[in-house]
């Protein structure tokens, strides 16, 4: 059995030395910090009723998936932990609230119901949107340089690793578990990128709202998650 590519790293020893006094800044800049990162925050968040959603509909079959679900929950995890703690910092948030609201918010999978048909489908709608993030995280890095900390760049670097990780990690389970249905990931993947006019709820997955999310972002992602995919097999 193939194993998902782990990676080593914690927010809270990164965000260690740094504290809110560091990042004071005018109501309107506190503002405009929360309101990037607060989406940021509660997308990762939702990772959780995502894999949630796959266990109450038994979409998880292969010991490949459950072990790839498994390794990536933790990281998202990691990325919720960190997320509030650069609020905390920069954003004059605390965790207490934070996680209240986090609790607090609905979740509707009924839009991407047609997106999770089975392992396949869900492995590759996951490859695809690991991809996506990754490259959205790549964009902002003008917001976190602006933060005024190096320790914001560190912070990023090491997210973007573990989305791409993410990416290839779901298409390592595609070749290994479904290579026979490989003929299916374009057409699958045309019909993800028509989904992101839909409304966000909460899903974790198909979160292409704001302006990083553009369509020359989608199409590179698609273009990147299907060679991958498809890359010649070795013997």
């Amino acid at each position: 059995m193939i194993t998902p590519v782990r990676r080593n790293w914690s927010p809270n020893e990164l965000f260690n030395s740094l504290t809110p006094a560091m990042f004071n800044a005018e109501h309107s800049a506190i503002r405009a910090r929360w309101d990037k990162l607060w989406p940021d925050l509660y997308t990762e968040y939702d990772a959780r009723h995502l894999k949630q959603e796959l266990t109450d509909r038994n979409l998880i079959v292969s010991d490949e998936a459950a072990a790839f679900f498994s390794a990536w929950a933790i990281d998202e995890e990691r990325h919720t932990d960190g997320f509030i703690r650069i609020i905390e910092l920069v954003a004059h948030g605390s965790e207490k609230d934070l996680r209240e609201r986090l609790d607090a918010r609905s979740h509707d999978f009924g839009p991407i119901g047609e997106h999770l048909k089975d392992e396949f489908t869900l492995m590759v709608m996951i490859a695809f949107d690991e991809m996506c993030t990754c490259r959205a995280y790549a964009a902002e890095k003008p917001f976190y340089d602006a933060l005024g900390n190096t320790t914001f760049h560190h912070w990023l670097r090491e997210v973007i690793a573990d989305e791409a990780v993410h990416s290839m990690n779901a298409v390592n389970v595609i070749r290994a578990r479904h290579r026979d249905r490989i003929g299916q990931v374009a057409s699958i993947l045309d019909n993800l990128i028509r989904a992101t006019e839909l409304r966000y709820s909460g899903t974790f997955v198909l979160d292409y709202f704001g302006a990083v999310y553009s369509k020359e972002l989608l199409a590179g992602s698609r273009l990147v998650t299907m060679r991958n995919i498809t890359r010649p097999f070795t013997a």
